[in-house]
């Protein structure tokens, strides 16, 4: 069974933090993430699973021939150093998920596995991957999982619903794993270790906090990785972590059909995707560019920051965004122009949980998802998860059923422009032809919504 995340380390920073970013002036937070400054957080019983261990409980004894990894505090040096060289992949799954709040390898292991991880990202020499859909294999098929912020158990149970990553189970996962949530380390070292051993079974995008100037601010501010690594394993992992983040790509294209990034499209109008695709390493393998130096940006600084930082609107063209400075909101017009372009049906992003509060939602006349896969988001959102599948269209009718627990899965079909039994839903929506769209919700925490395959009943207002 998935234990139950908690957030009672955190959860008081991430309520008095904006919730969007360093861009957001104090009047103009979005309507979803205002709601991480009201109350205290809903540490409710676990719907499913046990309790926690009390994360009082004294760890062991520093040993006296264990050397202090740098920037950590000796008894947690002790506790880390007694793991050992890093587990499988598989392995870690299976501790994360007995129990969660343990550090799960030294320190020594944490950062040699993120510097392979480093080493393999190094040779990818486009900010544009290309994810072909699997066609083999029980049930075939790509997972495209939004921000999930430290939230491991909302990985641990997609990977429980989904199947771990594989040949035929492929992962995509489109940024803004760290930050605000109390596990993003675990989150990156699971998926570091599946992809060390089958490269092809996970892909990893950069959000915008991906980046080092919101992993240096403090949980209040909205970042808090720097002080969770610096916490759980010292500078050095802290530092690997560092150079990973500048050489994560940034863009994937699904089966030639679906296009990912972690915020939105440009308001730069050259920016296609052949552009993108020759985007040189220097433009694309850093930090996204200084917002107080906008003006001085080039095109190229304009498309890696809206890359990580846009959101679309209900307009036409690009206009000052809701988060201040020199964020922007797209429009319909510069989603329907970048895709046809491309040869492209629809756009996946992240980046910002839907106000609806569902795990997704559909703009841009149906051809611009949003995929947030935080549940319950920093523990006071109340808001689902949720992932996006992308199945092959000759196998998609005889995918197998999803397995029943004691929450069970809700899964929606979108296909040929209509969707199939979605309440509530407005279409037109994507008209994918080489592969079947498919979104499963979740909801880890409330446990309240009856979530029956391929037909989700309307939130009520009072949820």
């Amino acid at each position: 069974p998935v234990q139950r995340q908690t957030f009672s380390t955190v959860a008081p920073a991430v309520r008095r933090s904006s919730g969007s970013d360093a861009l957001l002036p104090p009047r103009g937070r979005l309507p979803v993430e205002a709601a991480l400054l009201k109350g205290p957080p809903r540490l409710r019983q676990a719907a499913v699973g046990r309790q926690l261990p009390r994360e009082d409980g004294a760890p062991p004894p520093l040993a006296p021939s264990v050397a202090q990894a740098p920037g950590l505090d000796a008894n947690r040096a002790g506790r880390c150093a007694a793991l050992g060289p890093p587990p499988g992949p598989e392995e870690l799954f299976e501790r994360l998920r007995a129990n969660p709040t343990e550090i799960p390898m030294s320190a020594l292991a944490a950062e040699q596995t993120i510097r392979d991880l480093t080493e393999l990202f190094q040779g990818v020499h486009s900010p544009v991957i290309d994810v072909p859909v699997p066609v083999s294999g029980d049930d075939p098929k790509v997972v495209v999982v939004g921000d999930t912020h430290g939230q491991l158990q909302d990985v641990l149970h997609i990977f429980s619903v989904h199947g771990l990553p594989s040949d035929s189970v492929v992962y995509v996962f489109n940024g803004d794993i760290a930050d605000r949530g109390p596990f993003a380390c675990e989150i990156f070292l699971l998926l570091a270790l599946f992809k060390l051993r089958r490269p092809g079974s996970v892909h990893l995008l950069r959000g915008n906090h991906e980046n080092e100037q919101m992993n240096k601010r403090p949980f209040t501010q909205g970042g808090g990785f720097q002080e969770e690594c610096l916490d759980k394993y010292g500078s050095a992992v802290r530092e690997a972590f560092r150079h990973l983040f500048k050489v994560l790509p940034l863009f994937a294209v699904i089966g030639e059909e679906v296009f990912v990034v972690h915020g939105g499209l440009f308001r730069t109008p050259s920016a296609s995707l052949a552009r993108l695709r020759r985007l040189p390493q220097r433009a694309w393998q850093r930090s996204y560019p200084d917002p107080k130096k906008h003006e001085q940006w080039s095109e190229e600084e304009q498309i890696i920051f809206d890359a990580q930082w846009a959101d679309p609107h209900d307009g036409l063209g690009c206009v000052p965004s809701k988060r201040g400075g020199p964020a922007m909101m797209f429009g319909s017009d510069v989603t329907r122009n970048f895709l046809d372009e491309a040869g492209l049906a629809l756009c996946i992003r992240a980046h910002r949980a839907p106000e609806t509060l569902r795990g997704y939602e559909f703009m841009h006349e149906g051809r611009l998802m949003t995929v947030f896969s935080a549940s319950d988001y920093g523990g006071v959102v109340g808001n689902r998860g949720a992932v996006a599948l992308l199945r092959p269209a000759a196998a998609a009718a005889a995918a197998p059923p999803l397995q029943s627990g004691p929450l069970p899965p809700g899964q929606d079909e979108f296909r040929d422009g209509a969707a199939l039994s979605v309440a509530g839903a407005q279409g037109p929506f994507p008209p994918l032809r080489k592969t079947r769209l498919f979104v499963v919700e979740h909801d880890l925490y409330r446990g309240l919504l009856d979530l029956n395959e391929r037909c989700f009943p309307a939130l009520a207002a009072s949820e």
